[in-house]
């Protein structure tokens, strides 16, 4: 796991270095750059050893220095890769995954990212033909921005050390702020600020002769009406490709652990890494001592059936505006998940005994875990056969329930599935922006926004489209990003299992619906009956956070003094008077507006930070 960076400027490799101090925390265990003075193009690394500990220094090059290549993330069939460029006669010097792509590059060129598993960003230089090749993962689990100034390009796996490199004056894109409101996290491909861009998933980008072209090699296909494998066949073939990608995440010359949940997901994953013999694995979990959605009873009975070595932590109402404070303070794009935070405790005590973890996340986009899935395509295939004057009478009856009833009178009181669906995913935050938004906000408001819609009307088509929209939106840019910011922040390095390529191809043989079948899952559900017979598992939501009494408690003076005083609210952004009263009633316990005020705070709380970096003449501009 690394950080890398790269420039096409006259001074580029002052650029890279600066890049690459603001880089540390993802790689504090070595640094290396490589420039090419003739060509003005620079790249570097932060590295985090993980394989080859003592012969893995980034960058790499071929046997004549005329390839060079960085990498932030892991290759986990590189051993394999390596064989096979040894029987085709390359000579590799280490055993790290970064040799590899030299020596696949000057094989297959760009279509070496078709060889590669693994979660990974890379940079590829090619001085021969002073060209530059970036790309990223198939679903995105290392980041990667860039941006083209002045004719040069400039890229780094964080904002923060892309702002450090490239220079120049830096403006918050109102687009980019209403998403991150709104969804909760910026969209790729864009940023949080104007003229940066995030490389999406699967994607590459060669640079050469001042221009950048952009290419997907890869989709996952639409999923099959009717099932291609039976269902014995499937929960056996699931199987044996989640052991198989268990047992490639293993592959480490450091302590290797597995975050718990308690839930299947990761559970499941656990218990493949004891089935795997390699010894007692140590486990981690987060509990509160705060709220009701402390989940850590379960993962502690899933770690004693499993033998694992389990360490539980709590997370204190004392420390948690602390660590709200330096995670707003340190993270390089707001993600209004506050998950991140319990994530990120989780975390930090994990790397205090181990140096890699494994985690469960994208199973749910893979395997249809989201209950709104269930409810919304169950909707498609009713309503056609619900008379609208029923259909009203029954949203009418339901909106004077409570919280849950009145969610299902938006389902049927609406014509736009995927309205409803950004709604559930928001909380409402939509209907928000009338009243909450300042004029700097409500003025570039774009009404006609639809992205996010829900194609179909038939309950596979709708079921369908739901994952995919959360594949290429949420996974990348919410869970994804928290996950990596989360543990990278203390250099610690997060593998997902269920997002093998091989078995992400194999999910997609299943219908939609089919994903749905038994309340969710139930390809993992019968997958974990399998592996560990004896466990038995409430129904749970991974790494959730008691926000409302946080936002009552701990966290409210950061809140009062973030609607007082923060730059969200004194540069026109979002109303002062309008939030402060969402706050009152808050605090005051007549209403649960969690909702919205966690993303106030995550949006003030990082702009308060990183306005310094900021050119002040764009971040005070004129509302």
């Amino acid at each position: 796991m690394c950080g890398i960076a790269g420039s096409t400027a006259r001074d580029g490799e002052a650029a890279v270095r600066r890049m690459c101090a603001a880089l540390r925390h993802r790689g504090p265990d070595d640094e290396g750059i490589h420039a090419d003075p003739a060509a003005e193009t620079a790249i570097g690394a932060t590295r985090l050893s993980i394989v080859d500990v003592a012969g893995g220094h980034q960058p790499l090059s071929n046997e004549d220095g005329t390839v060079w290549a960085v990498l932030n993330g892991e290759i986990y069939n590189h051993p394999a890769l390596r064989r096979h460029l040894l029987r085709r006669g390359h000579h590799l010097q280490t055993r790290t995954d970064t040799e590899v792509l030299v020596h696949l590059y000057e094989d297959y060129g760009d279509d070496l990212v078709h060889a590669l598993e693994g979660m990974y960003a890379f940079a590829v230089w090619d001085a021969c033909r002073r060209r530059l090749l970036l790309g990223r993962d198939r679903f995105g689990e290392k980041p990667l921005f860039y941006t083209v100034r002045g004719g040069r390009l400039h890229f780094a796996s964080e904002l923060t050390a892309l702002r450090e490199g490239a220079g120049g004056s830096w403006e918050l894109d109102p687009a980019a702020v209403d998403d991150a409101f709104v969804h909760g996290y910026v969209r790729h491909p864009a940023a949080i600020v104007r003229g940066v861009e995030q490389l999406p998933p699967a994607h590459t980008l060669v640079w050469e002769a001042g221009c950048a072209t952009l290419r997907r090699y890869w989709d996952l296909p639409e999923p099959p009406v009717e099932p291609v494998l039976g269902m014995t066949e499937a929960v056996r073939e699931v199987e044996r490709q989640l052991e198989e990608s268990v047992r490639s995440r293993l592959l480490a010359d450091v302590p290797v652990g597995v975050l718990l949940s308690g839930g299947i997901d990761s559970t499941l994953v656990a218990a493949m890494v004891a089935r795997t013999g390699t010894g007692r694995v140590p486990t981690f979990t987060v509990g509160y001592d705060a709220g009701a959605v402390d989940e850590s009873a379960p993962a502690r009975c899933a770690a004693e059936r499993l033998g694992s070595e389990h360490h539980e932590i709590r997370l204190r109402s004392d420390e948690v505006a602390t660590r709200v404070a330096r995670l707003l303070a340190r993270i390089d794009q707001p993600v209004a998940d506050p998950a991140l935070v319990a994530l990120n405790a989780v975390c930090e005590a994990a790397r205090g005994r181990v140096t890699v973890a494994l985690g469960g996340e994208g199973a749910d986009e893979l395997f249809g875990g989201y209950p709104r899935y269930r409810w919304l395509s169950t909707w498609a295939g009713l309503r056609g056969r619900v008379p609208a004057s029923l259909q009203a009478a029954g949203a009418r009856v339901l909106g004077a329930l409570p919280a849950r009833g009145r969610r299902l009178a938006g389902l049927v009181g609406s014509t736009d599935l995927g309205l409803v669906n950004r709604d559930w995913m928001t909380q409402g935050r939509a209907g928000l922006r009338g009243s909450l938004y300042g004029p700097r906000l409500r003025r570039h408001l774009d009404p006609t926004d639809a992205r996010g819609q829900v194609p179909g009307d038939s309950a596979h088509a709708v079921a369908a489209a739901l994952m995919r929209l959360d594949r290429h939106a949420w996974l990348p840019d919410d869970v994804l990003a928290k996950a990596d910011r989360a543990a990278m922040l203390v250099s610690l390095e997060l593998r997902t299992p269920y997002l093998h390529r091989g078995l992400a191809e194999l999910a997609a043989t299943i219908p939609a619906l089919a994903h749905q079948a038994g309340g969710g899952k139930p390809i993992l559900r019968a997958v974990l009956a399998r592996v560990a017979p004896d466990l038995h598992l409430r129904r749970k939501t991974a790494f959730r956070a008691p926000v409302a009494d946080w936002l009552r408690g701990p966290l409210l003076p950061m809140l009062l003094g973030q609607v007082e005083r923060g730059t969200l609210f004194a540069e026109g952004w979002f109303d002062r008077g309008a939030a402060a009263a969402l706050v009152d009633e808050h605090a005051g316990g007549r209403a649960d507006h969690s909702g919205a005020l966690w993303p106030l705070l995550t949006l003030g709380g990082w702009l308060d930070h990183a306005a310094a970096g900021l050119a002040a003449e764009e971040v005070a501009g004129a509302a």
